[in-house]
């Protein structure tokens, strides 16, 4: 018997469709699966960078809020009593710090800064009390060979400050990897700092890691589980469709007389047919415009985390500081209403944020006047922290009697985002005296708002580019490309406005203008 033959036609489609299907699904699943466990890796490394990120921030704040604690408590000239110094001394060490994190201050009394076997003395460190008292060598290398001290001192010498990492050994543990930060603190002479463990660091990420596993572990089964679902229902249908080839094949006769009619029928109904389709098509498109319109929400929520991400921060710090006040029994009415106001003009701000970006779209917003003296002070105001961390200067020559009827909030949108660019292209260009100058001035009736930097500038073959939607010079990681974009169309399109970029290898300048 040939299985081949014409009467098992139905058998030999029913069971090629199914065989279709089911490599079909094992394959989809097998590319879903790759391509979500990859998604997974990425995410992982991100959370990694994001939580190291988050807890360097943290140590740097401890170190400023205790330094904050020392000049509120005592003067620059009390600090030179040695009595002063052993107060601090003492109550320093009797703050208490959590063993489990060995989240403890340590602090060194400069003696060489040029280093050396004694460059320092170790005054205070909860984790190595042997070692109080004792002098400290930058020639000191730890279990994998790197002098840290000697690179700490360095940057100190440099810059104030710095960030290092290196082994050590962790109260009554082995050695493990740690960041410390380290500041030099000129009244006291003394080099302030704190550090954290790598395993410490990890217990952090694994608690965040497992959250995500399961997140996408939980995508993973669903999506397999409608997947087999979806292949259950084809080989249903495929069924189905089988019975049917058989029935046609039994009744061929009366089949071909129905698909004659059905064809007459079809060509009447044609152009009603191709109708459809066209509406079905058109259909289509609609969806993609607004997958399209979706996308750039998303970049525009991306942009909104990224100018909170300062505001969240600066909370954080003053937190930090009510806590620390409060631990202290220094916590009274003038600084607490002096926090408070400062929370309430940051939640403000984030607030405003939002508006601003939920009314970009409707043209319908009323202007109002303003004085620009007024509405950059609100800019300083917010971008300050940021500045004062990378050590840049805010220079502003605005004339005061300068006014315009606009829209304020969008304007301080753009100049606050042209200042983070500035802000940006001065920390990557490793700047020595960062500068911001902003000027504001009035020309031949024309109001000319400008923003320049002291940074290396932007290739000539890609200035015409930047305010080009989702181009940017930034690594993926931190760049968006949508910044410059949405400022070009606040400025022309919102407020009617020109904006154009002037750079050489001195700096750049933002120039915005308006015509009276």
């Amino acid at each position: 018997m040939n299985w081949l033959g014409y009467k098992n036609i139905s058998k030999i489609i029913l069971t090629t469709t199914i065989l279709l299907i089911l490599s079909n699904t094992l394959l989809i699943s097998l590319f879903y699966y790759k391509n979500q466990m990859t998604e997974y890796d990425i995410a992982l490394e991100q959370l990694k960078t994001e939580n190291i990120n988050i807890q360097k921030d943290e140590l740097v704040s401890s170190v400023q809020n205790l330094i904050e604690m020392i000049e509120f408590k005592y003067s620059k000239d009390e600090l030179k009593d040695t009595r002063n110094k052993q107060y601090i001394k003492q109550w320093i060490k009797n703050i208490k710090f959590d063993k489990n994190k060995s989240d403890y201050i340590f602090v060194y009394e400069l003696l060489n800064k040029n280093g050396g076997d004694k460059f320092a003395k170790m005054i205070i460190n909860p984790n190595r009390p042997d070692i109080e008292g004792k002098f400290i060598s930058t020639n000191y290398t730890d279990s994998n060979g790197f002098a840290f001290r000697k690179k700490f001192l360095n940057d100190i010498n440099k810059q104030g400050d710095s960030i290092v990492s290196y082994s050590y050994k962790k109260t009554n543990e082995k050695i493990d990897k740690k960041i410390s930060y380290f500041k030099y603190y000129a009244p006291l002479n003394w080099i302030i700092a704190k550090g954290v463990y790598d395993k410490d660091i990890q217990k952090e990420i694994a608690l965040k890691k497992s959250t995500l596993k399961q997140k996408i572990t939980k995508q993973i089964k669903q999506n397999l589980l409608l997947f087999i679902l979806f292949s259950i229902m084809a080989i249903g249908i495929a069924y189905i469709i089988g019975k049917l080839i058989k029935n046609i094949i039994h009744e061929k006769e009366y089949k071909v007389k129905k698909t004659t009619k059905a064809l007459a029928v079809l060509n009447r109904d044609l152009d009603t047919k191709v109708k459809q389709e066209v509406e079905k098509n058109k259909a289509q498109s609609e969806i993609l415009m607004r997958k399209s319109k979706f996308i750039a929400l998303g970049e525009t929520i991306s942009l909104i985390a990224h100018q909170w991400r300062q505001p969240i921060t600066e909370l954080n710090a003053i937190i930090l500081n009510l806590k620390l006040h409060h631990r202290l029994n220094k916590l009274d009415d003038t600084l607490m209403e002096k926090k408070s106001n400062e929370i309430e003009t940051l939640l403000h701000y984030m607030s405003t944020t939002i508006d601003d970006f939920r009314t970009f779209f409707k043209p319908q917003k009323e202007k109002e006047v303003f004085f620009f003296v007024d509405s950059f002070q609100r800019v300083s105001e917010i971008c300050s922290a940021m500045l004062n961390e990378h050590h840049i200067n805010l220079v502003k020559n605005i004339d005061k009697e300068l006014y315009i009827k606009n829209y304020q909030n969008e304007l301080e949108q753009v100049v606050l985002n042209l200042i983070t660019n500035a802000k940006d292209a001065l920390v990557s260009d490793c700047i020595k005296d960062p500068i911001i100058t902003i000027n504001v001035y009035k020309k031949d009736k024309v109001i000319y708002l400008e923003v320049w930097d002291n940074a290396k500038g932007i290739d000539k073959n890609i200035q015409d580019k930047i305010f080009d939607p989702y181009f940017t010079t930034k690594e993926e990681a931190n760049g968006t490309g949508i910044g410059l974009y949405m400022s070009k169309m606040i400025i022309e399109q919102n407020m009617g406005g020109d904006i154009m970029i002037h750079s050489t290898q001195k700096g750049s300048c933002f120039i915005i203008s308006f015509h009276l």
